[in-house]
């Protein structure tokens, strides 16, 4: 077992369950209702009934649950009419998978710098990167934090540009009183293994136009219209659909979320207060304006030459032996292989893309990149310690000047 593996036994394991979804489960399989079936002709009744209680706690209209988090962008996309050639501006420092689905409608994604203290999508910079091939923005709500949606959707207003929210880490996020994911013309989300609503995989998508949910279920159910007749495609579609397991899973956790997630906010506060008190020391900024976080990844900036020049690399090693746990920050996408070398999707041209071959060089991202030298995270998991506990990693990381 690593360092890394045994720093995460200190804290509160991840994902948290107990009988009722070892219960969920059984009735599940003893139902023989193992699929969810059509909108006409429930089979079984959990994926109808997530997509309700998610829609619900997310102050949407409505929810369609889809596999995982990556198809879920894929599909908002599709129903949107995003296709080929069409460019995307998609945040640099997120998961592959907010620009990856881009790729699989056979769009481009552009990507966007990043604010140095919030860590998310800088809107300053999003009218530089509109084309005349432009047609959506992917706002990415890194560790929950909301990238300022209001500018934002002034800007996609202006330019007529669709607005699809990556939310993957934003669950119960909040800003300026409205719940992230209803700002654009739909919010994605991931319910895979390490997020804070989590069935191992799943994801879904909220809109509050009935006429665009309609599109996206139809584009994740192989073309079919709501209850119309089961061998009738009406577009093109592939199947996407959530499991009736993912399901049953998720409805159990979100009856846990809503104390987890004020937990976490709690001592995420707390955590951010004693921490941005070391000299070298800054939490990720909250974006002015937001009151709920979903805290998915707790991002800090360290500067080397106040802990005696440790490297990053050296950092995360020494804070594992002391049994603190920390995830690897996200790489700029802009250098990731696939995008320098242009290894995507044959027939398409990327040549006007912002990124490939010499256009990939750090120097055309200059805040991600800094930032990404000397950015640590926690995982979501120590929020749900003990204050004791988070003073002693406070402790430790001053102990270290």
């Amino acid at each position: 077992m690593s360092f890394k593996q045994e720093a995460k036994r200190k804290f509160p394991k991840w994902p948290i369950y107990d009988d009722e979804e070892i219960k969920a489960l059984i009735s599940l399989i003893k139902s023989g209702n193992w699929w969810c079936g059509s909108p006409g002709i429930h089979q079984g009744k959990n994926v109808w009934a997530f997509q309700e209680e998610f829609a619900e706690f997310q102050e949407a209209k409505r929810c369609i649950a889809v596999f995982n988090g990556t198809v879920a962008i894929e599909s908002a996309l599709l129903a949107l009419g995003i296709g080929l050639g069409d460019e995307v501006i998609v945040s640099d420092f997120t998961f592959v998978a907010s620009a990856s689905a881009v790729v699989a409608t056979n769009a481009v994604p552009i990507f966007c710098d990043i604010d140095a203290e919030s860590l998310v999508m800088n809107v300053n910079e999003i009218e530089k990167l509109i084309t005349k091939r432009t047609k959506a923005i992917i706002p990415v709500h890194l560790g929950g934090n909301p990238v300022e949606m209001d500018r934002l959707m002034e800007i996609a207003k202006k330019y007529d540009l669709k607005v699809v929210e990556d939310c993957s880490h934003a669950h119960g996020s909040r800003y300026k009183g409205k719940r992230i994911g209803n700002w654009g013309d739909a919010g994605t989300f991931s319910f895979q293994a390490s997020k804070v609503l989590t069935s191992g995989e799943g994801g879904a998508i909220i809109c509050n136009s009935d006429d665009l949910a309609d599109k996206i279920y139809s584009v994740s159910d192989c073309g079919r219209s709501k209850n119309q007749y089961f061998y009738k495609h009406f577009i093109y579609g592939t199947n996407y659909r959530m499991s009736e397991y993912q399901a049953a899973i998720l409805r159990t956790q979100l009856k846990k979320f809503p104390a987890q997630h004020a937990l976490r906010n709690e001592n995420a506060k707390y955590f951010m207060d004693k921490l941005n008190e070391i000299d070298g020391i800054r939490v990720i900024k909250p974006t002015p304006g937001t009151t709920e976080l979903g805290w998915y990844v707790y991002p800090i900036v360290y500067e080397p030459e106040k802990f005696r020049g440790i490297s990053k690399a050296e950092f995360n090693k020494i804070l594992n032996r002391f049994s603190v746990p920390t995830d690897d920050p996200y790489p700029p996408l802009h250098g990731l292989d696939c995008f320098k070398n242009i290894d995507l999707r044959k027939g398409i041209d990327y040549s006007n893309a912002n990124w490939g071959g010499e256009k990939s060089n750090d120097k055309y991202f200059p805040v991600v990149c800094e930032i990404y030298s000397r950015c640590i995270e926690f995982p979501h998991e120590m929020l749900l310690a003990s204050k004791k506990q988070l003073n002693n990693v406070v402790e430790f990381i001053k102990s270290l000047k």
